[in-house]
């Protein structure tokens, strides 16, 4: 096969067993990546009831054909699994650097990880060689010594690895991979340590044969052109530099004129008048150096020392990071932000579920919610970053208060009471990242969707929020469509089912969505958006020999996210969990901005919910948001169907089961962790 090896690499960590399977009928319904993994993952468990830490919960890491050619920006592997963090149980998570070409160099296309090994242990991928490896010696050990021993050991490998807060099941535990990439949401870290997996070892030496060597290249670097382009489109080759020269952080204040870049956790939103120092360190001037994923020409990857030149570098912050651990705690040293995320890297943790956590902490405490006593004499005032350092590491060793924090804003809060809950800014019980959604309709209805709860990568209307009004009108019919706050039903339903199926192709290709729909790219003109149609699809023929129209990546994208609902469904999620959290909701956000503007309104819900009603129409589910059996039968996804008929999605039952299951799981994971 060209552009896929058509092989699977499941692992079976109880038995000991590491066997092949055939993928080859897959490709053409589901490509590779995202997409593929969703399937996967529902044919490997009974995704109905599986708990996050049971050894049947599979980890499923997927590449897309085009990753690991040269074509741009083709590093992306995809992580899914059930979620320990969101209530939802969705579990989705997308990364970078060389781990994902490794694995495809390694002659595989997907892996699925199941059971439990008796004692830690790492897998060590040599193209077909498989093998499961003691990690006693690396177990406890911070990642950044994990990698390094793993390094020297294989030399020129790729590695996952965990820190100590998925060795602890910390409910928001990453997966590092070198120094600027993580899989960062949704717990991924957690399920790892769950099974006494330490981390994964990859090596490979095949490549990936492509099926047109030479118009492949000549398009790969056409393409490459035009992303580097500086005289594109304002929106796309502005997107290029500040990405380029600054890394996501770059467009904190871009996306602050827009009233998008939140502050004082979620209760003011724009441009910070005291964050000078923050958006400096973090931005260009303060890297050691840039850093760039496999095959990227865009290079938006920093290197940092976090305090002074002995230490040892680290990757990030991104623009979600800073936001989360600065903007939102009001903490505006730079090399403090820089610091704390070096932190969470080395410990294992997301960065953002973390700073919200802090953020949390800091307005319970500023409302009498709770004192010091709840943080074991850590005084969470705004602004201290001090405080924060000193409580990351109990967080990922579950220590003292560590032990309840470890569980998450969203639990937290729930056990705070009902005061204490309204002030964490969360869909399905996973907190958003670092963007404010009031101030765009389309954007709040995306977020307040997505599966695995708050995240923009899901699929925020690009066209709305950078503001592409002939884009939107191409796609939607509509102009009210770029509108940010016009809730139009049929306009905004059309964008978001757009956008949302449209960013399932990027992970399913194994490309970055940065480059290729999210920010400003190719959305200057609606024939910029069509010029990158041909790209994908031209891409796609010489790679693999088949030949795909847009419209039918589009159902590959829906399928994908038609599979995510279901799940959730089955898992116990209704049409109450598509609403906006209760900040969204009851209150407005103060705008900070050079002139004054008026507050951001809180969202209207008579209003939102007519958009929700037209969505749901438009995916062709109930007004429970239930998917309808014709409609997945018409995308080829009976089993699917049959799925929901057998559990008869009994909602209301599912949902008391779903309660049911984080209770356990919550019980599970803290006495478990006591126990090691």
């Amino acid at each position: 096969m060209h552009g896929f090896s058509g092989k699977l690499l499941r692992v079976d960590l109880t038995k000991g067993s590491c066997t092949a399977d055939d993928l080859g009928s897959y490709f053409k319904n589901y490509l590779g990546g995202r997409a593929l993994n969703h399937m996967l993952l529902f044919r490997s468990a009974d995704v109905a009831t599986v708990a996050p830490f049971e050894p049947a919960n599979p980890l499923v890491l997927g590449a897309g054909p085009l990753c690991g050619t040269i074509w741009p920006c083709s590093a992306r592997l995809q992580a899914t699994f059930i979620s320990p963090l969101a209530y939802s149980g969705w579990g989705d998570s997308n990364v970078g650097g060389g781990v994902g070409p490794e694995l495809r160099h390694a002659g595989w296309d997907a892996v699925v990880i199941t059971g439990r090994a008796a004692q830690p242990v790492y897998i060590h991928i040599e193209d077909d060689r498989v093998e499961l490896k003691p990690a006693r010696d690396i177990w406890g050990k911070g990642a950044n010594e994990s990698i390094g021993r793993l390094l020297t050991r294989h030399s020129g490998a790729q590695v996952l690895v965990i820190g100590p807060a998925g060795e602890k099941l910390v409910r928001f535990a990453s997966v590092r991979t070198s120094r600027s990439s993580s899989l960062g949401r949704c717990g991924g870290g957690a399920v790892m340590g769950s099974k006494n997996l330490k981390g994964l070892v990859i090596q490979g030496s095949r490549g990936v044969a492509v099926h047109d060597p030479k118009n492949f290249l000549a398009l790969s670097l056409q393409c490459r052109n035009d992303l580097m382009d500086p005289r594109f489109g304002p929106l796309h080759s502005r997107s290029y530099q500040i990405m380029s020269h600054s890394g996501t952080p770059g467009f904190i204040r871009w996306f602050g004129r827009m009233g998008m870049t939140p502050m004082k956790n979620w209760t003011r939103c724009g441009i910070w008048t005291e964050d000078r120092d923050l958006t400096e360190i973090t931005g260009s001037a303060a890297r050691e150096r840039q850093d760039a994923c496999s095959a990227c020409p865009v290079h938006c990857l920093g290197a940092y020392r976090p305090r002074d030149p002995s230490d040892s570098c680290s990757g990030g912050p991104g623009y979600d990071a800073v936001v989360s651990l600065g903007h939102n705690c009001l903490e505006h040293r730079g090399k403090v932000v820089v610091a704390l995320n070096a932190l969470c890297n080395d410990l294992g943790l997301d960065p953002v579920e973390a700073g919200n956590i802090f953020s949390n902490l800091m307005e319970w405490h500023e409302k009498g919610i709770v004192d010091e006593s709840f943080t074991d004499g850590v005084r969470m005032q705004w602004g201290n970053g001090e405080g924060m350092m000193e409580l990351l590491p109990k967080i990922a060793m579950r220590k003292g208060c560590g032990e309840r924090l470890a569980e998450g804003s969203y639990r937290v809060g729930k056990g705070l009471g009902t005061e204490a809950l309204n002030c964490v800014y969360h869909q399905k019980g996973m907190c958003s990242s670092g963007i404010e959604t009031r101030p765009a309709v389309g954007a709040m209805l995306s977020m307040a969707l997505s599966p695995r709860g708050a995240h923009p990568l899901s699929g925020l209307p690009t066209a709305e929020w950078m503001g592409s009004p002939a884009v939107a009108r191409k796609i939607t019919g509509f102009r009210e469509a770029a509108d940010p706050l016009s809730y139009h039903a049929e306009a905004k339903a059309r964008l978001v089912e757009f956008y949302e199926n449209f960013f399932e192709l990027p992970d399913a290709l194994g490309i970055c969505k940065y480059s290729f729909g999210h920010y400003g790219y190719w959305h200057d003109r609606p024939q910029d958006m069509e010029r990158m149609w041909q790209y994908v699809t031209g891409a796609l023929r010489y790679a693999t020999g088949m030949r795909f129209t847009r419209d039918e990546l589009l159902a590959i994208g829906e399928r994908a996210y038609q599979i995510e609902r279901a799940v959730i469904v089955l898992r116990g999620i209704t049409r109450e969990d598509d609403l906006p959290n209760w900040k969204c909701l009851n209150q407005g956000c103060v705008r900070e901005d050079a002139v004054a503007s008026p507050p951001v309104p809180p969202v209207n819900r008579e209003k939102y919910e007519k958009v929700l009603d037209r969505y749901y129409r438009l995916r062709g589910w109930n007004k429970e948001g239930v998917p309808a059996s014709k409609r997945l039968q018409e995308l080829g996804l009976r089993e699917v169907a049959d799925a929901l008929k057998t559990k008869g999605t009994g909602v209301r039952a599912g949902k008391k089961r779903a309660a049911a299951g984080t209770r356990r799981s919550g019980a599970r994971t803290i006495k478990r962790a006591k126990k090691r």
